[in-house]
């Protein structure tokens, strides 16, 4: 595997680096630059590494979404635009890591964290039909002719 980067001097003093390099692609957050060196991208080549980066973004990404879903199940007042909107997150996410890091992950992370999402959508769907329809008939007063 050769790597070329080629120099080139810009107008304003600056250097920028061509690079013909197939990897994933990271941008880092605006505002997070050093003194010296201001970074657009940063690609990752290596599996391992970017396997561990993909892992700590679904990590995140699972924990708030469970808490989302926490949060529209522990409500008494949810309703199903609530449940809508926790759906829409999981397609989203969903999404991302088809179309964003299948074809850089490995197999077997990409179906770990594919089961992750679809169980949590099953157990929501599931959960979210059962306090929306069992609880609220345990919670009528049933009304008949007693003696």
């Amino acid at each position: 595997m050769k790597y070329t980067l080629q120099e080139k001097e810009i107008s304003s003093g600056s250097y920028t680096f061509e690079r013909e390099l197939d990897g994933f692609v990271i941008t880092p957050k605006k505002g997070k630059t050093t003194n010296e060196i201001d970074i657009k991208e940063v690609v990752i080549v290596d599996n391992e590494l970017i396997d561990k980066h993909a892992k700590k973004a679904f990590d995140k990404k699972i924990k708030e979404l469970t808490n989302l879903m926490l949060i529209v199940l522990n409500s008494d007042d949810s309703t199903d635009d609530d449940a809508s909107i926790v759906l829409d997150e999981v397609s989203k996410l969903k999404s991302i890591i088809i179309n964003k890091y299948k074809k850089y992950i490995t197999d077997s992370l990409y179906k770990n964290y594919m089961k992750k999402i679809i169980i949590l959508e099953e157990e929501f769907k599931r959960n979210f039909m059962y306090n929306k329809y069992y609880m609220e008939s345990e919670n009528k007063i049933v009304r008949g002719r007693s003696r």
